[in-house]
């Protein structure tokens, strides 16, 4: 884990070479740190090093096509705001990074180099993501909310990405659990997104964590495709991940897409008569996701490994 002391310019290479910016694949980029011993001579690197490196004709151009217009201040900007901040600086070569997510290398999206951490909660094992629509029914808020308390309470920490709707539920269900945790997973730490998060934030960190491959915000307008890649972590650090409530497009439709690339498990929470909840389920079962009956259905995979044969009526959840 990088520390307070660690020089800030060899983490902002680290950062500039990012899979989101599509240069240089994860694997490619850590096979080259293990041989040169450091990103800054990655970065230095000449064509012909990076030839024998293993990089392509066509990732050796990209890269110092990048290079000539990076802004590595910006990224120093990252960095020396978290180190003031007390936040984690953890590379995917460090101990501490989740293994689960190291082991997303080689899939559609590929994990970031580095993940700024906040937090008192560091193990990473054991998780459960749940996530879902933004414009979620009341039905699918409490639905959230028990799942993550009953999950939270067998131990397992509750992975979610603090947006409003399913995800904050999911954060608080969790918090109410005895010594529940949860850890919560954002495109970017500062500024906090969602603003009226800001006291649920502060618990969770007390509790658990809050991770992100970014620290300042990567744009000034909110782009989509950030959260298309603060999904890929959700997931990515998860044992199995549980859909809510979703439409039969959206976010949340691309982040089981995402987690079924990982080769995660997905279980979609079996809806009532809403006919957009009903389209949205059956799109889920469609890609392969699970029916989550009741919270049992989860709880049984987690420790069995395997589906469990269940009669439950669709209504369980309402009979809790």
């Amino acid at each position: 884990m990088a520390t307070l002391d660690t020089d800030a310019q060899e983490l902002a290479y680290w950062l500039a070479l990012n899979p989101s910016n599509k240069l240089i694949p994860t694997r490619k980029v850590v096979a080259a740190y293990d041989q040169l011993g450091s990103m800054e001579e990655l970065w230095k690197a000449t064509t012909d090093r990076l030839k024998n490196i293993g990089l392509t004709e066509k990732e050796i151009k990209d890269f110092i096509n990048y290079k000539l217009k990076h802004n590595h201040q910006y990224l120093m900007q990252q960095i020396s705001s978290a180190i003031k901040d007390k936040v984690r600086i953890i590379r995917i070569t460090d101990q501490l990074y989740p293994q689960q997510l190291k082991e997303t290398v080689g899939t559609v999206i590929e994990p970031p180099l580095l993940l700024f951490h906040k937090g008192s909660f560091l193990n990473f094992d054991n998780f459960v993501a749940i996530v879902g629509t933004r414009e979620s029914s009341s039905r699918g808020r409490s639905i959230a909310r028990r799942l993550a308390k009953e999950i939270a309470a067998k131990g397992y920490v509750v992975a979610s990405g603090l947006a409003r709707g399913i995800d904050t539920q999911a954060h608080e269900g969790a918090l109410e659990a005895y010594n529940g945790k949860t850890v919560a997973v954002l495109a970017w730490m500062k500024p906090l997104y969602p603003r009226e998060n800001v006291e649920l934030l502060k618990d969770i960190q007390k509790r658990g964590a809050v991770i992100s491959e970014n620290y300042l915000r990567p744009r000034e307008k909110y782009a989509p495709a950030e959260f298309v890649l603060r999904n890929r972590i959700i997931s990515g650090i998860s044992r199995v991940l549980i859909a809510v409530e979703t439409d039969e497009k959206g976010g949340t439709i691309h982040q089981v897409n995402l987690a079924l690339s990982q080769g995660r498990t997905v279980f979609a929470v079996t809806p009532d008569d809403n006919p957009r909840a009903r389209r949205g389920y059956d799109t889920l079962i469609e890609k392969g996701a699970l029916p989550c009956r009741e919270v049992d259905d989860v709880l049984h995979f987690l420790q069995y490994n395997k589906p469990k044969m269940s009669r439950i009526s669709l209504d369980s959840f309402e009979k809790i």
